[in-house]
């Protein structure tokens, strides 16, 4: 896991997401990571933990599209996600809160964060990330 920390933007994977997410903002992206986690769980298919922390950091840009960002949220994005009009997609807002809640139940970045011995830290940003999706 190229994890540095239990927040959702301190991993690679999520970075990565963040970054294809700068050079072209489309709310088609997140829609696009945030479903593959509902569409795998829905046929019960293995979350991988790349998949799960790209979906974890589009989730957070909609949480502030919202304007309920995390503390860590990353400068210039909140712009780009206003633009966008994304905090005004319902829909986006309930995939989005399907897929943190998939995968905080089972995914593989879950096993990681239990097999590390770290879990509480990592869950309590989820729940919090859900809270800020409402």
């Amino acid at each position: 896991m190229g994890a540095w920390g239990h927040r959702n933007f301190e991993d690679d994977d999520a970075m990565d997401f963040v970054g294809e997410f700068k050079e072209e903002p489309s709310e088609n992206l997140l829609m696009e990571s945030l479903s593959l986690i509902v569409d795998a769980h829905e046929n019960e298919e293995y979350i991988e933990a790349p998949e799960a922390s790209a979906a974890l950091a589009a989730a957070e840009l909609v949480a502030a599209a919202l304007r309920k960002p995390s503390s860590d949220c990353l400068d210039g994005l909140e712009e780009s996600l206003k633009r966008l009009g994304a905090g005004e997609n319902v829909a986006l807002r309930k995939l989005a809160r399907k897929a943190v809640k998939y995968i905080l139940k089972e995914s593989e970045l879950q096993e990681l964060w239990v097999e590390g011995g770290e879990p509480n830290d990592w869950q309590a940003v989820q729940r919090d990330l859900l809270t800020r999706l409402n």
